[in-house]
């Protein structure tokens, strides 16, 4: 017989209570865990290592993302409709997962027509010189190459 009590012909009834006495076992297991994570040692220990190492450094790219964010955060409108027509106007930066700046940066689309987009560095930020600003894809790949931000002889060598 097993300690849920389910090895006889008349398991069926032990099993039943055995299922009890599991779930009561596992509330108070829950209970424990939950008393641990308000006060106890466990608790205190995960928190620590959090203590302990600095926030990441935020990227250039993030950093000016949190400046807009900001700056709509705090646009107050009479009608309390949301900023959504200050929105245009200012230029939310696409940021990849890394947090640098995607080779491509566009405004947002108004009235069904898409928004100018441009060539950057991905580092800085900047513009690229030659690329074009056009509404749809200005194909920034063929207008920045890995090596020329290194500024190497093998760049140097293939122009």
């Amino acid at each position: 017989m097993n300690m849920l009590g389910g090895g006889s012909s008349a398991g069926r009834k032990p099993l039943k209570s055995g299922m009890k006495e599991l779930a009561v076992f596992r509330e108070k297991v829950t209970e424990q865990h939950r008393q641990m994570g308000k006060g106890g040692k466990h608790h205190l220990s995960l928190e620590e290592p959090k203590k302990l190492r600095p926030p990441p450094a935020r990227t250039p790219c993030q950093q000016e993302l949190d400046q807009v964010l900001e700056r709509i955060s705090t646009m107050r409108l009479p009608d309390d409709r949301g900023p959504l027509e200050h929105l245009y106007s200012l230029h939310i930066p696409n940021c990849d997962k890394h947090g640098l700046y995607n080779l491509k940066q566009c405004k947002m689309s108004l009235n069904g027509q898409r928004g100018e987009c441009w060539c950057v560095n991905p580092n800085t930020g900047k513009l690229i010189q030659g690329a074009p600003t056009i509404r749809g894809d200005p194909e920034c790949h063929l207008f920045y190459n890995e090596q020329q931000e290194a500024g190497g002889a093998h760049a140097q060598r293939v122009q």
